[in-house]
C-alpha cells in the first residue's frame, strides 16, 4: 500500500528523551493526522516502512499504531495496513437556538450531557450586559454524541431568575427544557461564531490536542420580552459542521425614465406651491 507521506515529513525520534520510542512515533503520526497531512481515509506508512524509517522493532511500531487505534484516529486492517479514520461529522443548524437533542436524534444519534461544575461566579462583561446582573451561576457541561465529546459549554445564568439550579436534573438533560418547568420561556437571541485554538482546559474536555482549531459559538438566549436568560460560550469539536440557510437580498426596483420624470415634476410643482404661498403672505405695495 502506498503511503501519502514521505520520510521527509516524518520527524526523527529523540533517543535521548525519557519518552518511550513507541510514544514518540504515536505522537509523530498523530500530528500528521491532526494537521491533515494525513487526511481521513489516507493510508499510513506500513509497519515495515516505520521500522526502517526509525530503526525500531516491530513491537514498538505495533504499540504506537495500537494506541492510535484505541484513540479512534486510525483503522487497522489485517493484511491491508492502517488508514486514518473517516470523520464522523457533527452537524448543527446555526439559525436554531437550542433543539440540539432533536437535531442529533434526526441524524440517528444519541445526545448525552455531563455537568462538570456549577458555582456562583462573576460573569464576563459581555454576560453582565446581556443578563443585566453580576449575580450569576456559572454552569460547565460537556455534551456527547454517541459517547464522543463534541461540545464544551460554559454558561452564566442570572440567580434572580434561577435561585436554584439542580445539577442532578441537568446532568443528562436539557437546560432549556428545565427553564420551561420554572415558567420561563426561552425565545432566542444573537449568536457569534468564530474559529479559535483550543486551550488546555477545553482541549482536555473535548479530547483534542491544545492548539487544534475549534468553532466557538458565543450567544445570549432571551425570553419573548428580551429578558436575558443565559449567556454562553460553546466550543465545538473540529468535526462540527454548521449548516446555514442563506438568502439573496432583493435588489431595489429600477426606476423607469417615466417614473423619474414624474417624480421631478411633482417636486417642481411642490416648490411652485411653496413660492406662491410665500408671495401671497407678503403685503402689497401702494
Amino acid at each position: 500500500m502506498a503511503t501519502s507521506i514521505g520520510d521527509d515529513q516524518l520527524p526523527s525520534l529523540d533517543r535521548s528523551s525519557t519518552s518511550p520510542l513507541y510514544a514518540q512515533i504515536r505522537e509523530v503520526l498523530r500530528r500528521q493526522i491532526d494537521s491533515h497531512i494525513l487526511p481521513p481515509g489516507a493510508p499510513l506508512p506500513t509497519e515495515d516502512e516505520l521500522q526502517i524509517r526509525y530503526g525500531v522493532s516491530r513491537s514498538v511500531v505495533r504499540q504506537a499504531l495500537g494506541e492510535l487505534a484505541q484513540l479512534g484516529l486510525i483503522h487497522r486492517q489485517r493484511g491491508r495496513g492502517s488508514i486514518v479514520a473517516p470523520l464522523d461529522q457533527h452537524r448543527r443548524r446555526a439559525s436554531q437556538a437550542g433543539g440540539l437533542r432533536q437535531q442529533v436524534a434526526a441524524a440517528g444519534q444519541q445526545l448525552r450531557t455531563e455537568v462538570i461544575s456549577l458555582d456562583r461566579d462573576d460573569p464576563p462583561a459581555a454576560a453582565q450586559q446581556a443578563l443585566g446582573t453580576t449575580d450569576t451561576w456559572r454552569l460547565e457541561r460537556v455534551r456527547y454524541v454517541d459517547d464522543a465529546a463534541v461540545i464544551f459549554m460554559r454558561t452564566w445564568l442570572p440567580r434572580d431568575l434561577f435561585p436554584e439550579v439542580p445539577a442532578t436534573v441537568l446532568d443528562g438533560g436539557s437546560l432549556h427544557d428545565w427553564m420551561r418547568t420554572t415558567g420561563v420561556r426561552p425565545s432566542g437571541g444573537p449568536r457569534h461564531l468564530q474559529a479559535v485554538p483550543a486551550d488546555e482546559e477545553v482541549a482536555t474536555r473535548l479530547g483534542v490536542r491544545p492548539g487544534v482549531p475549534l468553532l466557538l459559538l458565543e450567544g445570549v438566549t432571551a425570553d419573548a420580552v428580551g429578558r436575558g436568560l443565559e449567556w454562553f460560550l460553546a466550543w465545538h469539536g473540529p468535526h462540527t459542521v454548521f449548516d446555514i440557510d442563506a438568502s439573496v437580498e432583493p435588489s431595489a426596483p429600477a426606476v423607469t425614465p417615466q417614473e423619474g420624470e414624474l417624480e421631478n415634476m411633482r417636486g417642481l410643482a411642490d416648490e411652485m406651491r411653496k413660492l406662491l404661498e410665500r408671495a401671497g403672505q407678503q403685503p402689497q405695495s401702494r
